[in-house]
């Protein structure tokens, strides 16, 4: 195995990005983290910032295998291909020889009743079966999700959703993101799994309402039956499949899969969560 150092798997999306830089903040040297990802511009500029830039294809296993090698601790960001759990799996064998493995899971992966979270489920089986020693945290819903919902309301003043009077525990990325942080540049967090949610249950009124607040108009909470949402999205022009797992998601919502489910989250960053204004406005 090489000297200490840090690989990230997923360091050029959101975020990754956000992980490099609370990293960094933690007084970890760019120098001996690896930032690997897809993406050749953010690559570029993570080199010129003192990062080494690692492009990868996680379906490459022999790349992946070469590139873990070189590493004593991985940090697997969950990726969002179609093949990501066998991509997850490839990442695992590799590290057979790693000092740690943090894996970025998904809220309440555990609860099979959810089929969102099936490959975070099935990669943190196969973490566990390795013997690696390993983090999991299971990340929750992100407030940014809902600076995307912002475009309707902005003009309509109705936030239109298939949720019900779900609640949402949401967090920023920015807080999840420090959170992992936390875990890479401390002791204590060996085999263990941190459930990560916002302090607070949200109910899409009080999202409508910090809507209100960033849009500086007034924004309502219309719930809406998931056949009226998807066929309020076709009018838009979306295609039937993107529409119908947007309104898949918005049922996973409903049925409470990113309610909160304790306090990991803040404990782990020593202060309160990102609340919903600040979260739909922060850069």
């Amino acid at each position: 195995m090489a000297d200490a150092s840090t690989l990230v798997f997923g360091a050029t999306g959101a975020l990754g990005q956000h992980v490099l830089d609370a990293l960094v903040s933690r007084g970890v040297s760019p120098e001996t983290i690896t930032a690997a990802g897809r993406n050749p511009v953010r690559l570029e500029e993570l080199a010129s910032a003192g990062f080494h830039a690692a492009a990868v294809n996680l379906s490459d296993s022999a790349a992946v295998a070469e590139l873990v090698a070189r590493h004593s601790d991985i940090v697997l960001i969950s990726g969002r291909d179609e093949n990501r759990l066998a991509q997850h799996k490839s990442v695992i064998e590799a590290a057979k020889n790693a000092r740690h493995v943090y894996y970025t899971s998904g809220v309440r992966a555990d609860d099979e009743r959810f089929e969102i979270n099936a490959d975070h489920r099935a990669t943190e089986n196969a973490l566990i079966a390795s013997g690696l020693t390993y983090t999991i945290l299971r990340n929750t819903w992100y407030l940014e999700n809902y600076v995307q919902s912002l475009a309707g309301p902005r003009f309509t003043g109705v936030l239109a959703a298939a949720t019900g009077d779900a609640v949402v525990a949401a967090a920023s990325r920015k807080d999840l993101a420090e959170a992992l942080a936390v875990v890479v540049t401390t002791d204590g967090h060996d085999n263990v799994t941190y459930n990560l949610s916002g302090d607070t249950d949200f109910t899409y009124a009080d999202i409508a309402e910090a809507m209100s607040v960033v849009l500086e108009r007034e924004v309502v909470y219309r719930p809406v039956a998931p056949e009226e949402l998807r066929a309020m999205l076709r009018k838009t022009g979306m295609d039937d499949d993107l529409a119908s797992f947007l309104v898949s998601l918005d049922e996973t919502i409903a049925a409470g899969v990113f309610a909160r489910v304790g306090d990991d989250l803040s404990r782990l960053l020593g202060r309160p969560t990102t609340g919903l204004v600040e979260g739909l406005t922060a850069k």
